[in-house]
């Protein structure tokens, strides 16, 4: 899951972001391993150095589960900050039905009653603190070691260097956060046009608004793409694009609903549910077209999705 995740990774831009696909690899690690039926998954992971203890528990009971030391791994890298370290303890709790999470993460309290010295010391070694908490002093052989100048995101920082803008706040160390896809917009817009040799379709939450929600399908040739734009309140204010080459297994009409099934990869990349509803608040004639282009302009694509209600 993580190499699959990885093969993505060209799309993260921030540390945050791959923070975020981390925490989506981990969950469906899990979900993998439970069985079907559970109503509540939590994941808990405890480091210091290279000691470490994960336990996936199901509706109370413990189950096992493989594959989840590596991205823990890299959520600690990506969740450093210089001075400060990185957090010992991380919890993720995922519901049954949707691809959102609940994360909290510490970086004071001791994660084991019993810390070895030999991660005591890797850990002020790969992840220096200007001021560690007092049991992992206690925990240190020797007096605490000098650590070196640590970064684990370059590629990120080089990124927002380059481009002059604000970056997003690195993940948080201590305290709680959510995920929560979306799972429905409202469309009271609709356009479609052709330039290039590209068929476009756009239907945005209000007409003429550039930072109106929209989501978007585009055509050139045999390959396609669907795209979503929402702004998140978040790094100024700005907006953000998410495309997805396919990733969509149907579209279906029903009524003035649009109904998407995509897959978990597409959702991840778009934010959204793999059921997601476009809601047409359309006049007849917008309607219409809805229903004449989307299936004229997704005719000549190699793996389209299945068309149903059209």
């Amino acid at each position: 899951m993580v190499s699959r995740l990885s093969t993505r990774s060209g799309r993260w831009r921030s540390r945050q972001g791959e923070s975020h696909g981390m925490r989506l690899a981990i969950g469906d690690l899990a979900r993998a391993a439970a069985a079907p039926g559970w109503s509540r998954l939590t994941v808990h992971h405890a480091q210091v150095g290279s000691h470490g203890l994960t336990t996936v528990v199901r509706d109370g009971h413990e189950i096992g589960a493989e594959g989840l030391d590596e991205p823990f791994r890299r959520l600690r890298e990506l969740s450093y900050q210089g001075g400060a370290g990185t957090w010992f303890s991380c919890e993720l709790a995922f519901s049954p039905g949707t691809r959102g999470y609940a994360c909290r993460v510490d970086s004071t309290a001791a994660p084991f009653d019993d810390v070895p010295a030999p991660a005591a010391l890797a850990e002020l070694t790969a992840f220096p603190r200007d001021e560690p908490p007092g049991w992992l002093l206690a925990a240190l052989p020797t007096a605490a070691p000098i650590g070196l100048p640590t970064t684990y995101g370059e590629r990120y920082d080089r990124l927002w260097k380059h481009t002059g803008e604000h970056p997003p706040p690195s993940p948080a160390i201590s305290g709680e956060s959510a995920y929560l896809p979306a799972t429905t917009m409202t469309a009271r817009a609709f356009a479609h046009g052709q330039k290039h040799g590209r068929h476009l379709v756009q239907l945005a939450g209000q007409a003429d608004e550039p930072e109106a929600e929209q989501f978007m399908v585009m055509c050139s040739g045999e390959s396609y793409h669907v795209g979503r734009r929402s702004v998140r309140g978040t790094g100024g204010g700005t907006g953000r694009d998410f495309g997805i080459d396919a990733g969509l297994r149907s579209i279906t009409l029903d009524g003035a609903t649009l109904r998407l099934d995509l897959t978990p990869e597409a959702a991840d990349t778009l934010e959204t549910e793999t059921s997601f509803e476009i809601r047409l608040d359309l006049d007849p004639g917008s309607l219409g077209e809805v229903r004449a282009v989307l299936p004229g302009m997704l005719r000549t694509v190699v793996r389209a999705p299945r068309l149903i209600g059209f």
